[in-house]
């Protein structure tokens, strides 16, 4: 409740989501080359890497999310721009005060709590709404007179066009139904969400594989010094964050990153949360559309290409114009479709 820390990593989602919305799709490719940025803000030279000090080359933004590339999501936050994504981080109920108006932001150097973590990966898991979190339902007294309501905003697509509900008149009238605001259109949320899936299938979350559920996905967060570990992950029906670290402080030791030292708390959780509930597929809204892309390049291409993977789009972006990152001045350049493609292939760029 109380705990603010960063988050590391687990907070990539929330950027991610910020870029899709200003022009990038999951295919859009990203250079994880070294960088060096010169920031005041930071220091005079800042050179960020990645967990395993390797470097990629241009990379689709669902795989550099699945391996949590650093450098692809510094870069990916210059093209956005640090106060636009704090903007946008607000509607998942982030504070913008502690949100770093930097680079940095890129690796979690904001501040939240497990609640506040938990509370916008909710967003992702029910299809895109903002709720707030509440304890106490209502307050009976000895004879089960109702004494106090609370009245949550909930998720009710039939209730957005509605005026919000009054409160009750008396403390035994039930209180009407308040629609909870919405943050994300269905087929971001979808997109995301299964982004997220391949965080558990293939990445840095993939011990989760373990409970044998395909329902499941979420992102690992660590920070600096190994100081905070984190797990957030949701089905349909459940969000869990799990956080690791020391009251006051300091390092967890080597290698505790949040896909060792939070994930199997989570997955503990979950386990037992989630026993005997069926599993609560993902629904693909009918604004999505389904392309076959190159696995290395991220460009549309035909089925029978060998390097073909099967990528979603939301509607109207698959024909857009590839965009790519410059790796050196951060600009975003538009790329022009490979000659040997198909007519019916280059007609989408």
């Amino acid at each position: 409740m109380q705990a603010e820390r960063q988050p590391g990593s687990a907070i990539k989602p929330f950027i991610y989501t910020a870029a899709l919305e200003n022009g990038f799709t999951a295919a859009s490719t990203v250079s994880g080359a070294p960088i060096v940025i010169e920031d005041a803000t930071l220091e005079d030279e800042w050179r960020p890497e990645d967990y395993s000090r390797q470097f990629h080359g241009p990379t689709r933004l669902r795989k550099a999310l699945t391996l949590s590339l650093n450098l692809v999501s510094v870069r990916l936050l210059r093209a956005i721009g640090p106060q636009y994504t704090v903007d946008y981080l607000e509607r998942f109920g982030f504070d913008p005060a502690k949100m770093p108006r930097n680079l940095s932001l890129a690796l979690g150097t904001a501040s939240a709590t497990p609640l506040q973590m938990a509370r916008a990966y909710t967003v992702f898991a029910n299809g895109g709404y903002r709720i707030d979190p509440y304890y106490i339902s209502r307050v009976e007294d000895g004879d089960k007179r109702i004494l106090e309501h609370t009245n949550p905003a909930i998720v009710c697509p039939e209730c957005l066009d509605q005026a919000p509900a009054k409160p009750p008149t008396t403390k035994s009238e039930e209180p009407g139904r308040v629609a909870a605001p919405r943050a994300l259109d269905p087929p971001v949320a979808f997109l995301m969400t299964s982004i997220m899936q391949d965080v558990i299938r293939a990445g840095t979350g993939k011990a989760a594989l373990q409970l044998g559920r395909k329902d499941l996905a979420g992102k690992t967060g660590t920070t600096n010094e190994y100081r905070d570990a984190w797990f957030s992950g949701f089905n349909g029906d459940l969000v869990v964050t799990a956080w690791v670290g020391f009251d006051q402080p300091a390092s967890l030791g080597r290698a505790e990153t949040g896909g060792r030292a939070a994930l199997p708390i989570w997955i503990d959780f979950m386990r037992v949360a989630l026993d005997g509930t069926p599993e609560k597929p993902l629904a693909v809204p009918p604004a999505i559309v389904k392309l076959s892309v190159n696995a290395e390049t991220g460009k549309p291409t035909t089925p029978d290409d060998p390097q073909a993977i099967e990528e979603y789009f939301i509607e109207g972006t698959e024909g857009q114009q590839p965009i790519e990152i410059d790796p050196e001045s951060g600009s975003v350049v538009p790329t022009k479709p490979p000659e040997n493609l198909p007519e019916k292939i280059r007609e989408l760029f």
